[in-house]
């Protein structure tokens, strides 16, 4: 009898498309998500999520815009990648807070809702959302959020190449600056307004590129004093765009940098998003940070062509020469 009631469940979950499977998101939520799962919400930390969607070949998954207050040009890749996200309604403002319009939720398809903290995700689950937390505490989440989402979205065989990849592209520049006697010092700043967006991920890049991070025990998103930069006087600089290089090299203030007398500025890589923050585009920042201080050692490594065969092999976008300029001159 009891075998005969398990059979019916079981049939009528099938049948209603109810069928279930138990994941643990990267707080250690326990969360039923249905079996399979066809659209999906990005709630909180909207373009990062939107990345490792668009890495796994998700993007029509997408069921929500983007924010209006990141809707600018430097988001600009992210509608190339998923053209309908420009038409898409919105259900959340912008970071930090990613405070998240529960009515407009509501009216949204979606079999779970993606957050990015552990708050957003507990507040949602109380109102009934299938809701999963994303975590990124350290650069080693990129493939943590990889492996999960290809679990919640059947897309484990995609989830594995992309970390494979991951993996490869690590082995290989660390192979390259294995004997690197001399390391360059290096900063990650946001000139606008002097602040250090991402320390954590601009270490790690910095770091296994070849370099030494001068901000390496700075909190993320920390401001700093000019005197502090002077200090320092970093080899090389990585900065928000082009226009904050350009303007970092009128700065009178600034002259003196070593980064800035031996035209060592650059504006960090910026495709689905910024390469430095918590996207699967790291191993892509990676590649370019290394061959930036060390170009002799990387003469074999074409970044352009890199970058096409990244996307095109992950996001499913061949991109013209246009499109990797844009990328590599935000």
């Amino acid at each position: 009898m009891k075998a005969l009631f398990f059979f019916l469940v079981v049939s009528l979950h099938v049948a209603f498309g109810l069928e279930s499977k138990t994941i643990v998101d990267m707080y250690g939520r326990t969360v039923n998500i249905p079996s399979t799962v066809h659209s999906v919400v990005t709630a909180g930390g909207t373009p990062a999520v939107n990345s490792f969607l668009f890495a796994l070949g998700a993007q029509d998954a997408i069921t929500n815009g983007l924010p209006g207050a990141i809707e600018g040009k430097n988001w600009k890749m992210q509608t190339l990648f998923a053209p309908k996200l420009s038409s898409l309604p919105t259900v959340s403002n912008g970071g930090p807070e990613w405070d998240i319009n529960v009515e407009a939720l509501h009216t949204i398809a979606h079999d779970v809702v993606f957050v990015v903290n552990q708050n957003s995700a507990e507040f949602l689950a109380q109102k009934g959302f299938c809701v999963v937390a994303l975590q990124w505490s350290t650069p080693y989440s990129v493939k943590e959020t990889m492996t999960l989402l290809g679990e919640i979205l059947g897309l484990q065989n995609r989830a594995a190449a992309y970390n494979d990849y991951y993996d490869r592209t690590l082995r290989f520049v660390a192979q390259k600056v294995a004997h690197v006697s001399s390391r360059p010092k290096a900063l990650y700043l946001r000139y606008t307004n002097f602040s250090l967006p991402m320390v954590s991920t601009a270490t790690w890049m910095i770091e296994h590129a070849g370099g030494i991070n001068v901000a390496a025990n700075v909190k993320d998103h920390a401001t700093i004093s000019i005197e502090q930069l002077l200090t320092w006087n970093p080899d090389f600089l990585f900065v928000w765009n082009t226009q904050e290089k350009e303007a970092i090299y009128r700065d009178k203030r600034l002259v003196g940098l070593n980064a800035i007398q031996n035209q060592k500025v650059f504006a960090m890589p910026m495709g689905s998003h910024v390469w430095t923050h918590y996207t699967p585009e790291q191993p892509l920042a990676l590649l370019w940070a290394a061959e930036k201080f060390l170009p002799l050692a990387f003469q074999d490594v074409s970044i352009a062509q890199e970058i096409v065969s990244f996307y095109a092999t992950f996001f499913g976008v061949k991109l013209d020469e246009a499109q990797v300029d844009k990328i590599l001159n935000p």
